[in-house]
Parts: C-alpha cells; sequence; structure tokens
C-alpha cells in the first residue's frame, strides 16, 4: 500500500475516533437530553422553559425533547440516550427495583433531582344518590384514564383498594378531555381526573356538571400507602372545587425530575439550585410551577436514592440534614 492510501487509512481511523469522542462526550457532558412528554402535555411545555432556563445559566447546553412520557423517559435514560426527564416516582421506584413495567430489567442508576407537585386522584361522579362512595361504582360506568397512562394504572389500584375488580365496571380508556366529555354527554357515571390541584378538569366537571368528588375509605388509604410506598394521603381542602364545603380525602404521588447517576455532582447541584431559585419565575408562564415547594422535594422519593449534587443543595437549604 503507497503512501497515500496509509495517510487516508490514519485519517479515517482519527475522524472515527473523533466521533465516538463526540458521542461520549454529549452523553456525559454537551448537550445534557432532557425527555419530557407528549406535545399537548404540561411536562412537554415545562421541561422547554426548563430547558431554557438552565441553557441560559449554566455553561452547558440542555436540550428537551418530547417522549411518550414516564415509562419512555426512563428506558431512555436506562440506555444511555436522555441523562435527564420527567417521570411519576411509582414507575421511578420500578425501574430502580426491577419490578412492573422495568420486570427484569432494574435501571440501578437513575436518582430523584426533585419532586415537583403531587397527582392527586379526583374521583368525581354523577350526583346520583346511588352514589355515595367508590364501593358504589361496582357496575357503574367508569373512566380509567388514557391506555397505558399513569392515571389508568392508579384508577385500577383505587378501584381495587375499595373492593373493585377492573372488570367489575364498564371502563372506558381515554384522556382527560374525552374523559369530561363523556361525563357531560351522560355517557359515564365517574372519572379519575388525576392531577395537580386544583385541577382544572374537576373545576370545569364540578362548575358545569352536577357532580362530586368521592373520598376515599380510610382502609383504602391503609392499603394504598402500605402496598406502594410512593402513594401518600392527601387532604383537598374545603372550597377548593365549587360546592366543596367538606375536605375531601384522597390520596397523591409525586411527579419528579430524575436523572441519570452519571451527571457530575457538580451539574446535577445547578440544576436543581436554578430550578428552585427560579420557581416564581417559572410560575409566571406555567401555572403548575406555584404547586412546586422546595420543602417537599425529597418527600415521597420511595427508597429511590437522591442524586448526590441535588442533596448537596438541599442540605445547603435545610431540606435535609
Amino acid at each position: 500500500m503507497g503512501m497515500k492510501g496509509k495517510f487516508l487509512i490514519a485519517m479515517l481511523m482519527g475522524a472515527v475516533l473523533l466521533l465516538g469522542c463526540q458521542s461520549n462526550a454529549e452523553r456525559y457532558g454537551e448537550p445534557l437530553i432532557f425527555t419530557t412528554g407528549t406535545t399537548t402535555g404540561v411536562y412537554y411545555s415545562l421541561g422547554a422553559g426548563l430547558s431554557t432556563l438552565w441553557t441560559n445559566e449554566m455553561q452547558k447546553r440542555v436540550a428537551s425533547q418530547a417522549s411518550n412520557g414516564s415509562i419512555e423517559n426512563l428506558k431512555l435514560m436506562s440506555k444511555g440516550e436522555a441523562n435527564i426527564a420527567f417521570t411519576t416516582v411509582n414507575f421511578a421506584y420500578e425501574a430502580y427495583n426491577g419490578t412492573g413495567s422495568f420486570k427484569g430489567k432494574p435501571y440501578k442508576g437513575v436518582r430523584i433531582l426533585a419532586n415537583l407537585y403531587p397527582n392527586v386522584s379526583h374521583i368525581v361522579a354523577k350526583n346520583d344518590k346511588r352514589i355515595q362512595t367508590i364501593e358504589d361504582l361496582k357496575g357503574k360506568s367508569f373512566v380509567f384514564g388514557a391506555a397505558g397512562s399513569a392515571t389508568e394504572i392508579e384508577s385500577k389500584l383505587v378501584l381495587e383498594a375499595h373492593g373493585i375488580e377492573p372488570d367489575e365496571v364498564k371502563g372506558n380508556y381515554v384522556g382527560f378531555t374525552e374523559a369530561t366529555d363523556l361525563m357531560r354527554n351522560g355517557q359515564v357515571d365517574a372519572v379519575n381526573i388525576y392531577s395537580g390541584v386544583p385541577s382544572a378538569a374537576t373545576t370545569e366537571l364540578i362548575s358545569t356538571l352536577d357532580t362530586k368528588v368521592l373520598s376515599f375509605s380510610e382502609e383504602a388509604i391503609h392499603k394504598l400507602t402500605e402496598k406502594y410506598p410512593w402513594n401518600f394521603k392527601y387532604v383537598i381542602e374545603p372550597n377548593t372545587y365549587d360546592k366543596q364545603s367538606e375536605p375531601i380525602i384522597t390520596i397523591g404521588q409525586y411527579s419528579a425530575i430524575v436523572i441519570d447517576e452519571s451527571v457530575s455532582e457538580e451539574s446535577a447541584y445547578q440544576l436543581t439550585k436554578l430550578l428552585w431559585e427560579n420557581v416564581e419565575e417559572l410560575s409566571k408562564s406555567y401555572s403548575i410551577a406555584k404547586q412546586f415547594d422546595p420543602k417537599k422535594a425529597v418527600e415521597g422519593t420511595a427508597g429511590v436514592p437522591i442524586h448526590p449534587g441535588a442533596l448537596k443543595y438541599y442540605r445547603e437549604i435545610g431540606v435535609v440534614e
């Protein structure tokens, strides 16, 4: 082989090595990939806002990407195709422990960066004398939530905790908008609106239709919090919704930002600090941010470890010792 051929091979090998280094740098350095949710959901728009904030304030680019949400985000992170993601604590727990959707494929590298706001089950039912409790939904038509969503999974657990098997109701699998339409058209008796408090969909249903939010039984609360460590008892205070003079007893779990353990302690610290120091600014554009509270950022993590960089910040502000 002539000198020219050897030179070309050396050039190609150098280019391959360079490309290899670049893809590695992208995974562990620039940019950090933040997977969010579907383009119509709160995760997507909030993720874009956070990415812009982080990129502007850090010496590091954070790129937000649309996805199918909680489960897919964790799968992408476990494969090294993302560094940061939105999810709910139940899926982070399943990923870390290799159960449920991650059975036999534990993702031990997942870490909590911050818990943001609780998703709360609002079991909204027709104001019918025959429906006074959740147990009364047996044999009725019920919206579980969109197929494959966190709402669907939580709805099944809620019914089971009240002694109702999923096939003992006439099930519907649609999102909040369609569920509201079905309720309005009198096609279903009840729906689980699984979202932050106050919930826009619940507010709309309560104010425009003769409906009510049902409380959980204490026995069901006990089952749901004992068996599923991501759940906690949640009280919706009186007058949160129209015609609601009494507190509503329900359960919640947190929506969280998770991060891969490979992200440096310094980067995780900066991400956490910038998030919490800009909550007021974020809440001007994203109403959900009004529910963010740094004092609750490490509550209800169900044993999923917190990233050391985030932990450093929480120690500084006195949230953890």
